[in-house]
């Protein structure tokens, strides 16, 4: 029998994970698929959560993780993202890429490109890129920094942004709503990535699966606005068919499952 102790049970390991998978949800609690099913269908009839075809999400704004915690939580996720979105750059593309723990993940992969210039206002993704030892030109955006892991923001760095008229702008945001909305916790960061979508002649949004569907505090832009999303395998097709009826123009799915545990190397910035 289904009471409210159960229901709030489930809230609460929702509101931890932002978005999980029913499957997931039933292994963590101990119970069985279909009861935990109809849990959720209680639960999404709040107002602060929504239920997709295999996860349940929340929808209500809440802090960010410490930086290092991001950089080990959904890495294989992340490392797949990177990969796959490493491979549209060409020999000599100048890249933008904001800060964040996917940002960093993508430097790995970035070493690899030949002739790459990158302009970033990490320095967490600069370092990464100088200790591979690459040929790669490291150019750092300068402003202020606010807290760990988010680089450098505020008014000198948007107007470095705007001069720069790199081929890519690199965005990785905190949230993308099912309504398609790129959306981040600080005014700021969203602040940043805009002036990237604008100055970059290409965007690229970078999202792992646990992103989808949840949102944050400011709006960047919409994901419509973008050239290109890369997702993991993660994603819920339903999901990604939504983003894609409301303009998504070009969207990647990286295959987690293809990535094997001897190519994974933690991070430890």
């Amino acid at each position: 029998m289904i009471n409210d102790l159960m229901v709030d049970v489930l809230a609460n390991l929702v509101k931890r994970h932002r978005r999980i998978s029913l499957t997931a949800a039933a292994d963590i609690l101990g119970m069985d698929f279909e009861e935990l099913t109809s849990l959720a269908k209680i639960l999404s009839d709040r107002e602060e959560f929504e239920l997709f075809d295999n996860s349940i999400c929340f929808l209500m704004p809440r802090d960010q993780d410490a930086y290092r915690v991001r950089l080990r939580s959904h890495y294989i996720e992340k490392y797949a993202i990177g990969r796959l979105a490493t491979s549209f750059f060409k020999t000599g593309d100048h890249v933008v890429v904001e800060s964040g723990s996917t940002m960093t993940i993508l430097a790995q992969h970035l070493a690899q490109v030949q002739q790459i210039k990158v302009s970033t206002n990490s320095y967490a993704v600069a370092s990464m890129m100088i200790g591979a030892e690459t040929a790669a030109d490291i150019h750092v955006i300068g402003g202020n920094l606010y807290t760990d892991g988010q680089g450098a923001l505020g008014p000198i760095a948007l107007d470095t942004v705007e001069s720069l008229e790199a081929d890519w702008g690199i965005i990785c945001p905190v949230g993308l709503s099912t309504e398609g909305d790129l959306m981040y916790y600080v005014e700021e960061e969203a602040k940043f990535a805009r002036a990237v979508m604008a100055s970059c002649k290409r965007t690229m949004v970078l999202c792992n699966s646990s992103k989808i569907g949840v949102p944050s505090r400011f709006v960047a832009n919409s994901c419509a606005q973008a050239d290109m999303l890369i997702v993991d395998s993660g994603v819920e097709p339903s999901i990604l068919d939504k983003l894609i009826a409301q303009g998504v123009k070009e969207v990647h799915v990286a295959d987690v499952e293809a990535e094997a545990s001897s190519e994974i190397v933690l991070l430890d910035i």
